[in-house]
Parts: structure tokens; sequence; C-alpha cells
């Protein structure tokens, strides 16, 4: 069975090393490029992946682990990522069964249908705390041409995490079949 909990550390120890990665390639390579303001939420992606993926009792540790690493390269805090993946992953559990992964557009719009739901949560937690809309119409405009990169990228990335996580094609980490 999969669910060990020293398979999941080392699968996530992997993921982290790639999220890091890759959080270095976006923060460092984007502005050289002349875009400050944009980087590519490679945690999102990871996250959306657990809850498509992955049926574990760890999942909310997994999650603000992944968002702890981001934030170290990101001024957003862990805390209102943590919340919407939590979020996501339960809203996920309720409409998995719908969810099916066959083709590449597929996978990009319900990835891009979860980051919009990510969107939304992220920025009524932004308006509790700002109380101004000026930023999240700015944050949107932002968020468009990356989560539109994001939905691209989904279905290789989510190939790679499914080897490093080991989840069949249509199973789930945690699945006995």
């Amino acid at each position: 069975m999969k669910l060990q909990l020293k398979n999941i550390l080392i699968s996530q120890f992997i993921t982290l090393l790639i999220l890091i990665v890759l959080e270095i390639v976006s923060t460092g390579i984007l502005p050289l490029l002349g875009l400050q303001k944009y980087t590519i939420p490679f945690n999102i992606l990871i996250v959306l992946f657990m809850g498509f993926k992955l049926e574990t009792p760890y999942i909310a540790v997994l999650i603000f682990l992944v968002q702890y690493f981001h934030s170290f390269f990101s001024i957003e805090g862990w805390e209102m990522g943590t919340i919407a993946g939590v979020i996501i992953c339960i809203v996920i559990s309720y409409v998995r069964d719908l969810i099916h992964f066959h083709s590449a557009a597929a996978t990009m719009f319900v990835t891009q249908v979860f980051q919009v739901v990510w969107f939304v949560i992220v920025s009524g937690l932004l308006y509790l705390k700002l109380d101004n809309m000026d930023y999240l119409v700015e944050k949107f405009w932002r968020f468009l041409p990356e989560s539109i990169l994001i939905s691209l990228m989904a279905p290789f990335f989510f190939s790679l995490l499914d080897k490093i996580w080991g989840v069949q094609e249509r199973g789930l980490l945690g699945d006995e079949s």
C-alpha cells in the first residue's frame, strides 16, 4: 500500500525540491525579462494536483508545507494559500468522481476552473484584510495570464507529479486497487 508515511514524506520532499527550483526560476528569470509584477504560481498547481490525485488524511499538512515553502519566495503569507488550498481540496473531494483527466484539454479546463475558485477565496480573504478593491482589481489582471500559463502547463506537470507520487493513471494515492 502506497499510503505509508515514509512514502508520503519522500514524495513531498521531492515535490518541495521541484517547487523551490521552479520558484527560483520564476522569481529570477521573469524579472530579467521585464516582467517584475508576474510570477508563475507553481504552488497552486502542486496543491491542485494534491487535491485531484491524493487521498490522505495528511493533505492539510502537505498543503501547509507547499504554501510555507512558497512563502519564502513571495510576499504572500502561507496562511491564505493554506486556507484556500484546504477549501479547494474539500470541494474537490465532493466532485472528484466527476473530474476526469483523459485529455490535456480537460486537464487544462479543470485546472483553470479551480484556479478561479482559488483566486476568489484568496481575494475574499484579502478584501477582509485590506478593505480595498483597487488592489484586488490589479491582482485580477495579473492573475489572468498567470492562470492561463499554469493551465497550459498542467498536463505535463501533473504527469510528472504522477510519477513522483506513484499515482496510477486513474487511481488515487491510497486506493487499494
